[in-house]
């Protein structure tokens, strides 16, 4: 009898605690119906929207055919969105190949590109080859969306998505610093390091 009621109280939790469980699918739609530039309501959707949500399982095909299961990844995930014609995309290259250097190994490098094949391959060849590259299946029309495999992603480019372990979105960050006529590839690379490992942190620790 009590083994009985232990399992019963077990499946109980379990089913509390699922049913307790935010999922980024089912409010990304909802909450990013069209992105501002207002940087308050950014703020807002960030911390409401993305922030503490779970993703689901995502079967994702990299640019040379591997197949990345989320549910299969058993350490932190570090998932960027970026496009080809976005400048800071290229200007956060170097940090991030720095950081994969850093940290391969403690956690799984994902991109996921606006651009189809082609465009991804093209930013591939400054990329570090442990970073797993997932491009778009379908021509995007649309700047402000990225759909791959059921991943729906609505906030700019690069962005970056921290999950941890058990799959939760902890970590969230929009933009990069870019080369200018005001400030050079050392500032550049300083800024976008400092910046990427400050956001690592909640899953070094």
């Amino acid at each position: 009898m009590k083994k009985l009621l232990l399992v019963l109280l077990t499946l109980t939790v379990q089913i509390s605690f699922s049913q307790a469980k935010e999922f980024y699918k089912d409010a990304v739609n909802d909450c990013i119906v069209s992105p501002s530039k207002d940087a308050a309501m950014l703020n807002d959707i960030v911390e409401n929207c993305v922030k503490g949500k779970y993703i689901s399982n995502y079967d994702f095909t990299t640019i040379d055919g591997k197949v990345i299961s989320t549910d299969k990844v058993d350490k932190p995930i570090l998932l960027i969105v970026a496009a080809t014609w976005c400048a800071p995309c290229w200007g956060e290259i170097p940090a991030l190949n720095k950081m994969v250097e850093k940290y391969n190994g403690q956690m799984e490098f994902v991109m996921l590109f606006w651009d189809q094949k082609k465009g991804a391959e093209r930013m591939a060849k400054k990329l570090d080859k442990r970073i797993q590259l997932v491009a778009s299946s379908e021509e995007n029309s649309d700047k402000s969306t990225v759909t791959i495999n059921g991943f729906i992603h609505k906030l700019d480019y690069p962005t970056a998505y921290l999950i941890s372990k058990d799959k939760q979105i902890i970590n969230f960050k929009r933009g990069a610093a870019s080369p200018s006529k005001k400030m050079g590839w050392d500032e550049v690379n300083k800024i976008n390091e400092k910046q990427l490992e400050e956001f690592l942190k909640p899953v070094l620790q």
